[in-house]
């Protein structure tokens, strides 16, 4: 059974301090708050990508002993996995990416199209994770904010 969230993972591209998203309650054993992504200023002269991370807090009770599986959707503004992108004013798109681990070379994801998701083996109500962010060096476009929403799955 997939629980799906009431509100999605943000990320973006900008100068501000992370903000704490909304923590809805996901069917009747779970709760998950979750910081946006924020990539920072990201400066197009540089060859260098712009790494950061975000924690999530998962809370459950009475789901059993299966670890919680928590996937996330392709990018809203390309519908892919692999192609993620943010996009900006004029049209402009910063292509990002988001893993599992934090050497970056497993896509979070579903489990589809060379993706994972993240098998919360924790013991306890109370788990914490991380998922790293990566926006590619070597990109140009228009000054502004930029953004992408992603879907985020929690199943027991």
């Amino acid at each position: 059974m997939a629980l799906v969230l009431g509100h999605a993972l943000d990320a973006m591209a900008q100068f501000r301090t992370p903000r704490e998203v909304a923590s809805p309650r996901i069917g009747t054993g779970c709760n998950l708050k979750i910081r946006a992504f924020d990539f920072g200023g990201y400066d197009d002269a540089s060859p260098n990508s712009v790494i950061t991370s975000t924690s999530f807090e998962l809370r459950c009770s009475g789901i059993g002993t299966v670890p919680p599986i928590v996937s996330a959707g392709p990018s809203s503004n390309t519908g892919d996995y692999q192609d993620r992108r943010l996009n900006g004013p004029g049209n402009s798109q910063l292509r990002y990416q988001l893993f599992t681990n934090s050497s970056r070379t497993i896509v979070w994801g579903d489990g589809s199209r060379d993706t994972q998701p993240i098998s919360v083996n924790q013991h306890g109500d109370n788990k914490t994770f991380n998922v790293y962010g990566e926006l590619f060096g070597n990109q140009s476009g228009e000054v502004g904010r930029y953004r992408d929403v992603i879907q985020v799955t929690v199943s027991p």
